[in-house]
């Protein structure tokens, strides 16, 4: 159905940019986190959370590109 592949070819291309982001803010949250040691990401509140939302972030990357191996290439 022709009708749907202008749709389809939005939401590919709106999912890419939505990876690249997500991808873009994992790399902040992990260089923040990098800045540390061990002992300070363990025992400071707002780097727990950074950490949190980095694994968070790490995970919705990874299901993404498992459900579409392409976007890891874009």
């Amino acid at each position: 159905m022709e009708q749907y592949q202008t749709l389809i070819g939005v939401v590919i291309e709106k999912l890419g940019a939505t990876h690249k982001e997500l991808q873009h803010n994992c790399n902040g949250l992990g260089s923040i986190l990098s800045q540390h040691s061990e002992e300070e990401r363990l025992n400071t509140p707002e780097l727990l959370t950074i950490q949190e939302l980095h694994d968070g972030y790490k995970e919705l990357l990874e299901t993404l590109e498992r459900r579409y191996p392409g976007l890891k290439q874009s």
